[in-house]
């Protein structure tokens, strides 16, 4: 009888652990997705080589020590995607009902900034790679402006769409992370030592200095 007991209590410990280790297997396969998805992760991280020749931006994260030494973060873009697009701020619908022409002016009355976004998980800024691989026309910001005024005519029975905006550009690229401890307090050159830190996937909004009224049909 008391064999038989202790056989029970050995199988309910069992079947207790079993439980525990299984929910305890689960959440951390959920923590580790989070984590995945609230942290890019990097390509090749820890590999050391020459400094990229490609890298276009040095950011000096700290100095100190004895001898002084640098640490340096470098950023190298890489453009996966680029859309035309028109940033509307303001517009207005143009009807037409009669069966003559009619002409119609109208003005813009609101204003909105539109800005190339912050760099999500570093602190890079990509205007200077954008203007230079995508269009020379981008800039980091641009504020539409109030009062300006688009006179055209309407045809008979016909429903016009006026909306002023800015032209820019949806674009999709990436920046690749690298650091490099260096004496001293120069900028990093190629053929340092380079610590690739990270690859972080972005989608911007850019706009550019070009702004106006366009016209559409309903």
């Amino acid at each position: 009888m008391n064999e038989t007991k202790a056989g029970h209590a050995t199988r309910r410990r069992l079947g207790t652990r079993r439980r525990w280790g299984g929910r305890i297997g689960l959440i951390t396969t959920i923590a580790i997705v989070l984590s995945g998805l609230l942290v890019p992760a990097p390509a090749h991280a820890g590999d050391i080589v020459p400094c990229p020749a490609t890298i276009t931006q040095w950011r000096r994260l700290g100095f100190g020590g004895r001898p002084p030494v640098t640490t340096w973060e470098g950023y190298r873009f890489t453009t996966l995607s680029v859309a035309p697009q028109f940033f509307v701020s303001d517009g207005r619908t143009l009807d037409n009902t009669t069966d003559l022409s009619v002409s119609y002016t109208v003005s813009s009355s609101v204003s909105q900034t539109y800005s190339v976004s912050a760099t999500v998980g570093i602190t890079a800024n990509p205007s200077p790679y954008l203007s230079a691989n995508v269009s020379s026309t981008i800039v980091a910001s641009r504020t539409t402006s109030i009062g300006v005024s688009l006179t055209t005519t309407v045809p008979p029975r016909t429903r016009l769409i006026a909306e002023y905006g800015v032209e820019g550009y949806n674009v999709s690229y990436a920046v690749e992370a690298w650091r490099v401890r260096k004496a001293g307090s120069a900028t990093p050159v190629t053929g340092d030592r380079c610590e690739e830190w990270g690859w972080y996937p972005q989608n911007t909004n850019a706009p550019t200095y070009i702004e106006g009224w366009r016209l559409r049909t309903a």
